[in-house]
């Protein structure tokens, strides 16, 4: 059986575990990423997801799935007046973590 070639990496740079690692390290470290932590969050957290508990992308797919994250409708990229006084809709985990995100990177790699 055929062994898969060497993945070159250029020095310095490291595998996956490490690249993930320093991106963690240095994605934490934006102060907006605190105020997901906070109370005044968790509570509109709460409020969006008691107003609209299925979520908006199953529905209209035609299913319904109940909604587990408030999600920005704008990307906020930390600004503050977006992101406490943006508007929410409510997804479950899968539509967040793909569907949406996907569409985010779509639309920013087209500016």
């Amino acid at each position: 059986m055929p062994s898969r070639p060497p993945v070159h990496r250029p020095p310095g740079i490291g595998d996956r575990q490490q690249q993930r690692r320093l991106y963690d390290q240095t994605r934490d470290k934006q102060e907006w990423r605190g105020w997901y932590k906070t109370a005044r969050w968790q509570r509109r957290r709460e409020a969006q997801l008691r107003d609209e508990p299925l979520c908006v992308m199953c529905q209209k797919a035609g299913r319904l799935t109940p909604a587990t994250v408030a999600d920005h409708v704008e990307r906020h990229n930390g600004g503050y007046d977006l992101f406490w006084y943006g508007p929410l809709q409510s997804l479950c985990a899968p539509c967040h973590s793909s569907v949406k995100q996907r569409e985010e990177i779509r639309s920013h790699a087209e500016r």
